[in-house]
């Protein structure tokens, strides 16, 4: 969406303080992460065009909204005034159960975490929730760790050596880790966003996890992580001597000259997050070798090899 009157490219976008006449001036909305609308608007706001929205909270007219975007830890002591209706996007963790006051009216648009015990305070002001609600089992004196954004963990940041084996873990965004997983020190790992983790640990991992979002297990020992588009070229793999994994957060290019040996004998897997382009012989190992992909593997002629 390009024309004039477009809002695009917000993380929130608080409709609040409209009127039904503001809103008709609005030609269409476009890559918004959580849209607030008061109930009275709402037929107005559906007739507004939209692509790409992450979520809409609908708020009673006059509320006094406090909005949060991002991750919010907090204890249970006290997570607003009884007046206020929250918005919280991204997560909420909460590390301890709930016995102080509450907002009027809880909407997430993500995740919210909290120690079980705290349904009852709660359940009764939950709205609208486009996500998750978590409770984990809660223990006096365990630690809450959290961490987002591009999330590398090793098997050894997984043993919590320092910590205590009653600690949780809470990582968001994108989530990949690495190198051998022998004992987890967590009892609990909530992960959301693009998890990435060796195949070989699935059995470790999968009593202690918890996710949201999408969830993949790579075969070799040896990730190769691309956060951006990236070109290889045949020197890349003739030099490799052992299989890798490729994780691609981009395009990938098959520069002309990679061959499909060369893609069964150094490369286990691939996981592709965007699109990847090869030479016409290379596409159809590309294919096979992709166990999970997010877009389109293609010839370089833009055929489907």
């Amino acid at each position: 969406m390009t024309d004039r009157g477009v809002i695009e490219g917000q993380g929130v976008l608080d409709l609040t303080h409209m009127s039904k006449e503001d809103l008709a001036g609005i030609s269409g909305l476009a890559k918004i992460g959580a849209v607030i609308v008061p109930a009275s608007l709402a037929g107005a706001y559906a007739a507004i065009p939209a692509e790409d929205i992450g979520g809409t909270v609908y708020v009673p007219d006059g509320a006094k909204v406090r909005v949060h975007a991002g991750t919010l830890v907090v204890g249970g002591d006290g997570l607003g005034a009884s007046d206020e209706t929250l918005v919280l996007v991204g997560a909420m963790v909460i590390t301890s159960p709930v016995t102080g006051e509450v907002p009027q009216r809880i909407n997430v648009v993500g995740s919210l975490i909290a120690p079980r015990g705290s349904e009852a305070a709660l359940g009764p002001v939950l709205g609208d929730i486009t996500g998750a609600v978590t409770y984990y089992r809660y223990v006096e004196g365990q630690q809450v760790k959290v961490q987002s954004g591009q999330v590398r963990l090793s098997g050894a940041a997984l043993a919590n050596t320092a910590g205590e084996p009653s600690d949780i873990l809470v990582a968001s965004g994108q989530v990949i880790i690495t190198g051998e997983v022998g004992e987890i020190g967590y009892s609990q790992l909530f992960l959301s966003g693009q998890v990435i983790a060796p195949e070989a640990a699935q059995a470790l991992l999968e009593p202690r996890l918890d996710v949201q979002g999408q969830v993949v297990w790579y075969r070799s020992g040896d990730p190769r992580l691309f956060m951006d588009d990236v070109e290889l070229g045949a020197d890349y793999f003739r030099l490799l001597d052992h299989k890798i994994t490729l994780l691609v957060f981009g395009d990938l290019i098959l520069s002309a000259g990679v061959t499909a040996e060369q893609l069964m004998e150094k490369v286990a897997d691939v996981v592709l997050f965007g699109d990847a382009v090869g030479p016409a012989e290379a596409v159809p190992a590309l294919q096979v070798l992709a166990t999970s992909e997010f877009g389109r593997i293609r010839t370089a002629d833009g055929s489907h090899g």
